[in-house]
């Protein structure tokens, strides 16, 4: 009887394998019950995970390929500092509307929808407009970064494949860049 008590003491001590080497608990903070739990909302949140494997899969032969690709941590960072985070931070767009506020006395004429989108870039990328442009001649694209950033805006409909459109719409360059030129991975 004592044995059998040591042996399920042991056994209930011993983490479970996990099958995906830690790359959904690690990459995003989330514990395995989050999908593998006997519970609607796990039901969920399982489906959620397979459709981002398979869209990582995809654009990680795809697209990024000659990028180095992405991970689940790219996006989710292990859960945040407090590793709580089910889902990658928003864009912050007060630092976008302080961006606009920014925006080069020489490039006025662009319509606010561009300057929308430029501000968002800078506030992504945590650059500045000259990272990808040359003022004065702003729609010159001889910079490697503008080349990559063509590249990355067609990426952006690629999300539309794995998720419906108001899901798809939340995917943003910092959901990735999180204010940074490199991802992590």
């Amino acid at each position: 009887m004592l044995v059998v008590a040591l042996l399920v003491a042991r056994l209930q001590t011993v983490p479970a394998k996990d099958p995906h080497q830690g790359q959904f608990t690690d990459g995003t903070g989330r514990r395995c019950a989050s999908c593998h739990a006997n519970t609607p909302r796990a039901e969920d949140t399982y489906r959620a995970a397979a459709r981002m494997k398979r869209m990582m899969t995809d654009l990680n032969k795809g697209p990024l390929a000659r990028n180095g690709g992405i991970t689940c941590f790219t996006c989710h960072r292990g859960g945040g500092p407090n590793r709580n985070m089910a889902h990658p931070p928003a864009l912050n767009r007060s630092a976008v509307r302080t961006m606009l506020k920014k925006w080069p006395t020489t490039a006025n004429s662009a319509p606010e929808s561009v300057r929308q989108t430029m501000s968002e870039y800078s506030v992504s990328l945590g650059m500045n407009c000259e990272f990808c442009h040359i003022p004065p001649n702003w729609k010159t694209d001889t910079k490697p970064q503008m080349k990559i950033t063509r590249a990355m805006e067609t990426l952006m409909n690629e999300f539309t494949k794995y998720f419906d459109f108001a899901n798809a719409s939340a995917f943003k360059c910092f959901t990735c860049h999180q204010g940074a030129t490199k991802i992590l991975r």
